[in-house]
């Protein structure tokens, strides 16, 4: 398992004071549900950038050339370590005892149940909340360049 703080020059390690430069990146093994009985290893990588304080990008890696990617909320994460919780498209749950950690992931191509150990998922979110504070991520949020993103995109 690999975990880095990136301070945005290209190393991992570094200084994370500087706000919209930081990220922490942990490759974490979860499990593809298949059965009661069968579940399939995969690797995933969890992402977490000051510049999107709310979101964590997972990317699965497959048998494809470029991997799957979901965005969902940190705050769904953090508060699936602990009770059920989501709507929609992701749920998070704990299960095992509090062991493991369930997602369920629905999409219009299908839908899957991944299931990783709570505690590497739990140290890796007790990063995110050193960089980022749970209640602060306005403070790190680029309202300017997000406005000029959306303005560039219409048409």
């Amino acid at each position: 398992m690999n975990t880095t703080v990136d301070d945005g020059d290209g190393g991992s390690g570094g200084d994370v004071e500087r706000p919209g430069k930081a990220c922490v990146i942990r490759d974490l093994e979860v499990f593809l549900v298949l059965s009661a009985e069968c579940a399939a290893p995969l690797r995933a990588r969890f992402t977490y950038r000051a510049t999107d304080p709310f979101a964590v990008q997972l990317d699965f890696h497959l048998a494809t050339q470029s991997p799957v990617r979901w965005i969902i909320s940190r705050e769904l994460l953090t508060t699936g370590m602990v009770r059920p919780v989501g709507r929609g498209d992701v749920r998070v749950w704990p299960t095992h005892g509090d062991t493991q950690i369930n997602l369920r992931l629905y999409s219009p191509d299908g839908d899957a149940v991944l299931e990783t150990a709570a505690g590497p998922l739990a140290e890796w979110l007790e990063r995110t909340c050193l960089l980022v504070p749970p209640g602060h991520e306005e403070r790190f949020l680029d309202t300017d360049t997000l406005i000029k993103d959306l303005l560039r995109e219409s048409p």
